[in-house]
């Protein structure tokens, strides 16, 4: 393992790319893309794939047989645009949580202008217990039931999460008491997934049936919703999509709920489980287009293998098994 590397310019990186037998239809068009887009993404997430295998016990030696460049380019622009449409699906998903939550919480407890401001208090939510030590801890200082904290001297420490808001947008600070269904909008997904957690069933329930989800299967939601929140972070880190890995934790018990329900692989999830999750919310036709739409196209430039290659990282090599989802 490197301690580090060197800086090289766009012209080395070309060099050292052919002195691996890495060949070239437009070089000028390859330093372009490594001008726009980092080396390490373009080059280095793919070339597992792409590398020759290294036999056992001999030294690590980087070379292509029959690789192109342009190999590499479409296996990052596929990455980009699945990356791109993956994402708004979750941002469609969070914003339809954001909804229901608001409305069905505002409607059992903010129901009239004296309790506009019942969301802020915790309890109003169903606090984890203390033997859960990790939920309790998360709930007790839980960012939307803060509130301002002052200093002996009577200065304020830390702003409550209502003022603090207001500071920050401009819908906010409007209101002298922002209903709930304002203040939503500024939580993150990762708030907005405690959030869920912290509700009461009476309120769970009806977030639950929106998603045609029944109560007794919160904490598959609850699972989902926390592989979301990682697959957002991965596209928004603009780390490779279809490179994605979650392992199973104990936090959320070991994601079981969500495998039974979605038909999800049994050990770290992949790609193809991040889709067989959204069919939970929604169709997936846009995501199988363009994972077939690349199969086509490097099926017609001959480079069939690398695809197989490619979906086979993802979860499935097979083309059909990701048209039947």
């Amino acid at each position: 393992m490197p301690v580090t590397k060197e800086f090289r310019s766009i012209n080395n990186q070309i060099i050292i790319l052919k002195n691996r037998n890495l060949k070239f239809r437009n070089v000028q068009r390859a330093e372009e893309i490594l001008q726009k887009y980092n080396y390490f993404d373009v080059i280095n997430g793919f070339e597992t794939i792409l590398l020759d295998k290294t036999p056992s016990g001999t030294a690590s030696v980087k070379h292509y047989t029959d690789v192109y460049f342009e190999d590499f380019k479409e296996l990052f622009f596929f990455d980009m645009e699945l990356k791109k449409f993956t994402l708004f699906k979750i941002l469609d998903i969070e914003a339809r949580l954001r909804t229901s939550i608001a409305y069905h919480f505002a409607s059992v407890y903010c129901s009239t202008l004296a309790d506009t401001m019942n969301y802020i208090d915790p309890h109003y939510y169903a606090a984890p217990l203390p033997t859960s030590t990790h939920m309790h801890n998360v709930f007790t200082s839980f960012d939307l039931f803060r509130q301002t904290q002052y200093y002996p001297n009577g200065a304020v420490k830390r702003k409550s999460f209502i003022d603090e808001q207001k500071e920050k947008k401009d819908y906010i600070a409007q209101y002298t008491d922002p209903p709930f269904w304002v203040t939503i909008k500024a939580l993150p997904l990762g708030t907005l997934y405690y959030l869920f957690i912290f509700l009461d069933d009476v309120v769970k329930e009806k977030v639950l049936n929106d998603f045609g989800f029944m109560l007794s299967d919160a904490n598959a939601f609850t699972q989902a919703l926390y592989v979301l929140k990682e697959v957002r972070n991965q596209c928004a880190h603009l780390e490779l999509i279809t490179r994605f890995k979650l392992k199973r934790t104990a936090s959320v018990n070991n994601l079981n709920d969500i495998t039974l329900r979605a038909h999800l692989s049994h050990g770290p999830l992949n790609y193809m489980d991040v889709m067989k999750i959204f069919k939970l919310f929604d169709g997936v036709s846009d995501l199988k287009n363009i994972i077939i739409r690349f199969y086509i196209r490097m099926t017609l430039k001959l480079r069939k293998k690398i695809a197989i290659k490619a979906l086979s990282k993802m979860g499935r090599k097979s083309i059909k098994e990701w048209w039947k989802l």
